[in-house]
């Protein structure tokens, strides 16, 4: 039987077992984008030069939990669609891991869209 930590007022830690080149790993490409598009190579770029924390909230933005699987993050399936109208923010479908990432031209600008989607957004949470 596995069990996630328990603080002791029992809160719930969950597996803190970031592995990020893993959750990369693990990603599926969709509608044209594959892992060598100029656009997917910029996106895996900033992200992985986020902080431990953006990339905690683009966790929740994009499934709806900051938390990781027991199993790890090989459990976390994400996948990636472009869209064509660079003008608008990535769009998250928590209930699917689907990504909608526009083409950006730029690493800046995809950075400056990703940075705004991932830091205007309140996840969601039982009370």
């Amino acid at each position: 039987m596995c069990l996630a930590d328990v603080t002791s007022d029992g809160q719930n830690l969950g597996n803190e077992n970031y592995n990020w080149e893993e959750f990369e790993n693990n990603a599926e490409y969709r509608n044209g984008y594959t892992a060598t598009d100029p656009t997917i190579i910029m996106f895996w770029e900033v992200f992985h030069e986020l902080s431990l924390e953006d990339k905690k909230k683009f966790l929740l933005y994009l499934t709806g939990s900051d938390r990781i699987p027991i199993q790890g993050m090989k459990a976390i399936k994400i996948y990636l669609q472009p869209t064509h109208d660079d003008r608008f923010l990535p769009v998250a479908h928590t209930c699917f891991n689907l990504l909608d990432l526009p083409r950006y031209g730029t690493k800046e600008k995809l950075r400056y869209k990703l940075l705004q989607a991932i830091q205007q957004t309140h996840g969601f949470s039982l009370v």
